[in-house]
């Protein structure tokens, strides 16, 4: 069963057409995400917006049980990008050294916190399990393969895997005149 778009409306900072979110989804400060058309958001993900939200553009697929948490920047999801399932995507994280105290009961002055805005460009794709950590950006037609651990920046059209990430190859950007064609059409 899937939010009406009434309802999404009345929740949700802004939302296009032809929007689907289940209904387990847990939306936390839902009036600071911001959803372009033709968005599908499936079953037991989670997306917690801190102060500078959440954005996905048009034609936008975020599988089951991913998790946005936007405490410490912006989140965005450019169209025609897509999150496999469990995906997880972190905009700020403790310093787990050991010279800190963590977690968010304690007072900022003892914590040190990594922050940054996360932003995956048009045509991005994060594989089954990923975790992408503050301040990374996954560039235009990028691939990340599943269950990699992605704390820097992807270049464009780059195919990343593993932990640490590495390159393991380019994809074509013949995706740029299939999305040309593809807007043409609709």
């Amino acid at each position: 069963m899937n939010y009406t778009r009434a309802e999404l409306k009345k929740i949700l900072g802004a939302v296009g057409e032809n929007v689907t979110i289940h209904r387990s989804v847990n939306l936390f400060s839902p009036e600071r995400i911001q959803l372009g058309s033709n968005v599908r958001i499936d079953c037991a993900a989670l997306l917690s917006a801190g102060k500078d939200g959440i954005y996905i553009g048009n034609n936008v697929h975020v599988g089951a049980g991913v998790y946005l948490m936007g405490s410490g920047g912006k989140i965005i999801l450019d169209n025609f990008s897509g999150l496999s399932p469990r995906v997880t995507i972190f905009t700020a994280s403790d310093d787990y050294s050991g010279g800190f105290m963590t977690n968010p009961t304690i007072p900022e002055k003892f914590r040190k916190v990594r922050a940054g805005a996360v932003c995956v460009q048009k045509h991005g794709l994060i594989g089954c399990g990923s975790v992408i950590m503050p301040g990374v950006t996954i560039g235009l037609s990028a691939s990340v393969g599943a269950l990699s651990f992605v704390n820097k920046s992807v270049p464009d059209f780059a195919i990343v895997s593993g932990n640490p990430v590495r390159l393991i190859g380019k994809r074509n950007e013949k995706i740029l005149l299939l999305e040309k064609e593809f807007l043409n059409e609709v």
